[in-house]
């Protein structure tokens, strides 16, 4: 879930020939960089009409330019990239209320209940990651697949893609965004270390994220994508095979999150107050009446799968 500001955005480092006209495209490895033309000078030339004394390309070109007879009602909703997107709509949901009319920044007593206080209760959770060290040859081309692109897991249960399920990628993307902003919220109220500071015998074999380990956000995302995606997704991934476990995308986001705890990231109380928080955040999003553009995209991923 890549976007903002980076290397795709502002650093294209191509070198132009000055030759080159409208028209002409130049590919590179951070995007696509349409040369133009040289401005004048602006420091020669100060009056406001410069631009009509001294043309370039572009101004040559205008006259044989028509403009659009119907002109549109607004920047198209499907050019909205994945990134923008999701952010543009956090906008929605910390203007939405849950029951008893409950605001997305109003969970802090509850989360505290789950965060161990005492050494003992510390200490336990700590042998409990030694423990699972063990597991990391297993686990880690998973893991590592998993710190940045969690779709690819989610289409892993059943076949589908952009392409295929645009309102389906579309909501997990929107609701991964409002998991990580909900976490990294109260990341900041609790400031609480990672465990390899406590325990360094941890070793984690990835660095160390530079954020607070409480609540976990992995856990947070993940839980919260499979509770939207249990309303939208046929019944083979959303019903148990068996009474005793949980359904295949609820699995799913345990799986991801105990997964962090294997690589020594996070403890296990990170990853139930991911969980609670992801419950409390779908019971925001899915209430009557609050975040229609997300309950309609919502809505338009159900529509996919039925």
């Amino acid at each position: 879930m890549k976007g903002g500001i980076g290397s795709t955005d502002v650093d294209v480092d191509v070198d132009v020939d000055v030759d080159v006209g409208i028209g002409t495209l130049i590919s590179s490895a951070s995007g696509l960089v349409r040369p133009i033309g040289v401005s004048p000078a602006l420091t020669e030339h100060t009056n406001e009409d410069w631009y009509r004394g001294y043309k370039w390309p572009p101004y040559d070109a205008f006259p044989s330019w028509q403009t659009v007879p119907n002109k549109p009602k607004g920047f198209p909703l499907s050019y909205w990239g994945p990134y923008h997107r999701s952010v543009a709509l956090l906008g929605e949901f910390i203007q939405a209320t849950g029951p008893n009319n409950t605001k997305w920044d109003s969970f802090e007593t509850a989360l505290r209940a789950l965060l161990p206080t005492t050494n003992m209760a510390i200490t336990a959770e700590i042998e409990e990651l030694v423990e699972l060290i063990e597991y990391r040859p297993g686990v880690m081309s998973e893991a590592l697949a998993e710190r940045g692109d969690l779709l690819a897991y989610w289409s892993g249960i059943l076949m589908f893609n952009r392409s295929s399920a645009p309102a389906t990628c579309k909501l997990i993307d929107i609701v991964t965004r409002i998991g990580q902003f909900q976490a990294m919220h109260y990341k900041w109220i609790f400031q609480r270390m990672r465990p390899s500071q406590i325990s360094p015998a941890l070793l984690p074999p990835i660095e160390v994220p530079g954020h607070a380990s409480f609540p976990s956000g992995h856990a947070t995302e993940a839980q919260l994508t499979a509770l939207c995606l249990t309303r939208v997704m046929p019944d083979a991934a959303i019903n148990p095979v068996l009474p005793s476990v949980d359904s295949p995308v609820l699995q799913m986001a345990q799986r991801i999150a105990r997964n962090r705890e294997v690589l020594g990231l996070h403890y296990p109380s990170d990853t139930a107050a991911g969980k609670l928080l992801a419950q409390k955040t779908f019971d925001i999003l899915t209430r009557q009446g609050q975040c229609p553009t997300i309950q309609g995209i919502m809505s338009d991923a159900y529509n996919e799968w039925h």
